[in-house]
């Protein structure tokens, strides 16, 4: 199995090796914006992005049925977009992102879902990478269609509000983290979506995901003490868990890092609090 993160000194050499687009590795940006920040990561691609990268695009690689934000999709659907990008499920797929979100976790996510194992994160994003002098370039790449196969594993699993609502009310409900800002899990803030409550799942622990990055650099923060973060928040490692934030994003990032450093027994609660904070379901301040 390939390593979660990898560095630009080492994606830079596999590059000079043999090339993004003539080797098995692939290079693929996953950056995703809030609407409140007043971001467009389309424009910001076709400004300047890593050699042959393309764009994964986690709004419209979603569930178009679902009223929800950037649902999961089938696996039908996921193979037919990862194809359109050129992408094998031979290739080693390096992710990156330039939101503060660490949205690259979400793609790699849902890789993971659908059976793709031979995927990593390039450690600081594009940030990192102009820092370090990587070479960019514009414009959309020019991309060979691929056949990719997705099918549905069981390390990474979904869970939906009904099986939280069941779980919670027999108190059997595995440990719930919420990834988003203590000021919004709290209920201090308000929520960036219209129309939602403000507070959190009762029971659910706080692990805002700008705390497992390093401000300066945007870099995961060391595996050790990562597991200081979880371990002080309370997280149980010797019991399953359910990773919840907005709308599924920094979720991700959350089973990304417990991941790093052992734990891999986690569901994403995929509608989270654009769900939960929508209905009539119990909520803590």
């Amino acid at each position: 199995m390939v390593d979660y993160l990898v560095s630009t000194a080492w994606l830079k050499h596999a590059l000079s090796d043999s090339g993004a687009t003539s080797g098995s590795i692939k290079i693929v940006e996953a950056t995703f914006f809030l609407p409140t920040m007043g971001r467009d990561a389309s424009a910001e691609f076709l400004e300047s992005h890593l050699p042959d990268a393309v764009l994964f695009d986690i709004e419209a690689v979603s569930n178009p049925e679902s009223h929800l934000p950037h649902m999961l999709p089938s696996p039908a659907l996921f193979a037919l977009e990862m194809g359109k990008l050129g992408l094998k499920n031979t290739d080693h797929i390096i992710l990156y992102d330039r939101s503060p979100l660490f949205s690259a976790a979400r793609a790699w996510w849902m890789f993971r879902y659908y059976g793709h194992q031979n995927i990593s994160i390039l450690d600081g994003g594009y940030a990192g990478w102009l820092a370090e002098g990587g070479a960019t370039e514009s414009g959309m790449p020019t991309v060979q269609p691929a056949d990719f196969i997705a099918t549905a594993q069981s390390d990474f699993t979904s869970v939906s509000m009904d099986e939280m609502v069941s779980w919670i009310e027999a108190g059997t409900c595995p440990q719930i983290i919420d990834a988003r800002a203590s000021d919004r899990f709290l209920g201090l803030a308000k929520e960036p979506r219209a129309g939602l409550r403000s507070g959190h799942i009762p029971g659910a622990l706080n692990v805002p995901i700008s705390s497992l990055l390093d401000p300066e650099t945007g870099k995961v923060k060391p595996k050790d003490t990562l597991k200081q973060i979880f371990d002080a928040a309370g997280v149980a490692y010797d019991r399953p868990a359910i990773t919840s934030c907005g709308s599924g994003i920094t979720a991700c990032g959350l089973i990304f890092a417990l991941a790093i450093t052992g734990k891999t027994d986690i569901s994403l609660y995929d509608g989270s609090w654009s769900e939960w904070g929508a209905s009539d379901h119990p909520i803590a301040p």
